[in-house]
């Protein structure tokens, strides 16, 4: 009796095992995890930009590579020519709208044509690469990552308009319930090329040097091997960009080897040479300015030579010194030339003969800075970091081009200090680099409240003025 419970036991778990095993999706026996390599992917996405539209202006030739910022002129009306180029399509291996797009990320992913590809019925195998018509063969998408259940692909023309949409995510069930047939992308089993570089040769000390490539498909990543006058420095890894950058604070010859690398292996490295000049001091009468090798030594040089700053006396700068109302004001109305002001003085605690009166005057009658309340200007009053970058918002004619958004305050420990009066200058400022974080270890600040120096001030409006091009 014991036995044969123990039998009976046995059979009704082999029962189970096998009613389980008939109702496990097909996912069990999925292709392993992939993913478009992250540095192409992100060429892709600033090829084709995420909301614009893949077609071209009917008046002009078909554009695979290019975008438009609307839809085509058939859309709307049912009727598209695209043989005569008349509807604005663009046209890639034969294909229009969400399958020539998808055809298009295919043959920049491999180099070969969609149409030459297998096709199968299952998405079993898929991975990223993978081309899938789904909904009764109505829609095309490409894959561009494979992790598990999550399926992530880009696609256009999903509301008949040829808008370019990335990184919708779905289930694998999801995409098991649409498929139609999945045509499989060839497997690259080779260690990249060679990637070509774009450099410059020669350099001032203090600007930025940057190299950049254009992302091989095949290629996990990139690695720098940095040099300075025949001696090793060291090595950089580069995965998510194609693109490489820094301000050296050394003098000399710098030479850079990038090699592509797989899981297969590496390429032949690329090589170049920079030269970084030495540095010719313009601001050595100057004595309690630190050398050329500490933070401020190039906002400062940059802002005396420009004439946006004086010193405090022939001989000092007074780099710590926190900046006051008045000399913003004065800094900026330099910047325009000195204009004439046409307004009277409207504060009381401003003098008519100072070296800010016309500053002032001028900041006031063109929105760039008020006053305190109570007729008062508060002339030598300090500028937190906050206000500064708020006044420079608004003295940046083409600031509400760029983005308020409140994300990218999100790397900041302290982004909640920030006044909500300030926050649309302070995203402004982030996003144009115009200020950076000060890091506490792995922490980085933006110290909104902080009182700003001349020296931190004169470094903002440096990266202000290159961003803008002003001077």
């Amino acid at each position: 009796m014991r036995c044969f419970s123990r039998m009976k036991r046995a059979i009704c778990v082999l029962i189970v095992l096998t009613i389980l095993l008939s109702i496990l999706p097909a996912a069990v026996n999925a292709a392993e995890d992939s993913r478009i390599s992250p540095a192409f992917l992100s060429y892709l996405q600033a090829k084709f930009p995420n909301g614009k539209f893949w077609n071209h202006d009917p008046a002009q030739p078909n554009d695979p590579d290019g975008w438009t910022d609307k839809p085509c002129t058939h859309h709307g009306t049912g009727v598209c020519d695209y043989t005569k180029g008349s509807c604005g399509c663009n046209v890639f291996d034969g294909c229009i709208q969400c399958f020539g797009f998808a055809a298009k990320l295919a043959y920049d992913c491999t180099g070969t044509m969609l149409h030459t590809w297998n096709r199968v019925n299952t998405i079993d195998e898929l991975k990223a690469g993978d081309v899938v018509r789904i909904n009764n063969d109505q829609h095309s998408i490409f894959i561009t990552s494979v992790k598990g259940d999550e399926i992530v692909f880009a696609d256009c023309n999903i509301a008949k308009d040829c808008q370019i949409r990335w990184n919708t995510r779905v289930t694998r069930k999801w995409l098991q319930d649409r498929v139609t047939y999945v045509q499989t992308a060839p497997v690259s089993t080779s260690a990249p090329q060679t990637p070509v570089l774009t450099y410059k040769e020669n350099y001032k000390f203090g600007e930025e040097v940057e190299l950049s490539w254009i992302p091989l498909p095949n290629a996990d990543e990139y690695q720098i091997r940095i040099s300075l006058n025949g001696n090793f420095l060291r090595t950089e890894t580069v995965t998510e960009r194609y693109s490489f950058s820094f301000i050296p604070d050394q003098f000399g010859m710098f030479s850079f080897e990038l090699t592509a690398k797989n899981r297969y292996g590496a390429s032949e490295p690329a090589a170049c040479s920079s030269l970084v000049d030495p540095h010719e001091c313009q601001i050595k009468q100057f004595t309690d300015v630190k050398n050329f090798l500490d933070w401020s030594h190039a906002g400062i040089e940059y802002a005396v030579v420009n004439g946006l700053f004086k010193g405090t006396s022939d001989t000092t700068f007074s780099p710590d010194a926190t900046m006051t109302r008045g000399m913003i004001a004065t800094v900026l109305w330099r910047m325009e030339s000195c204009a004439e002001p046409s307004i009277e003085n409207p504060y009381s605690d401003v003098a008519a003969d100072t070296w800010y009166t016309d500053a002032v005057r001028w900041a006031y009658e063109n929105g760039i800075m008020d006053g305190v309340g109570n007729g008062r200007f508060d002339p030598d009053g300090v500028l937190t970091r906050e206000q500064i970058v708020t006044v420079l918002y608004r003295f940046d004619k083409a600031a509400d081009q760029s983005p308020a958004d409140p994300a990218l305050l999100s790397g900041f420990a302290d982004a909640q200090e920030i006044a909500d009066w300030s926050k649309d200058a302070v995203c402004w400022a982030v996003y144009n680099q115009v200020i950076q974080g000060s890091a506490v270890g792995q922490t980085q600040y933006l110290l909104p409240k902080n009182g700003a120096t001349r020296a931190q001030v004169a470094t903002i409006l440096m990266r202000f003025l290159r961003e803008n091009a002003a001077l």
